[in-house]
C-alpha cells in the first residue's frame, strides 16, 4: 500500500496516528515516518497492519521484500 492508501484506510476506520502512537508508547511523528516509509520499525508496521486488518507484508511490501529487492526499492523511494 502507498502512504496515502494507509492514511485513507486509517481515517476510514476512524483510527488516528495518535492512538497508535499512544498504544505503542512512541511519538506520532514516528508513526507518521513509518507510514511514509522514511523510518523502519517492524513493531509499528505490524501494529498499523493489525489496525487495518491486513498482513504486514501487504501493507508494507517494500520492507518485506528480499534484501536485494528491498535495497533497490528503498533507493527509488
Amino acid at each position: 500500500m502507498t502512504p496515502l492508501e494507509i492514511q485513507f484506510e486509517l481515517k476510514k476506520r476512524e483510527i488516528t496516528q495518535k492512538e497508535i502512537a499512544e498504544q505503542l508508547n512512541v511519538t506520532e511523528m514516528m508513526v507518521s515516518l513509518v507510514i511514509r516509509g522514511q523510518s523502519i520499525s517492524d513493531r509499528i508496521m505490524k501494529a498499523i497492519s493489525d489496525k487495518l486488518g491486513e498482513d504486514h507484508r501487504i501493507v508494507f511490501p517494500k520492507y518485506y521484500l528480499s534484501k536485494k529487492q528491498r535495497q533497490k526499492a528503498l533507493k527509488s523511494a
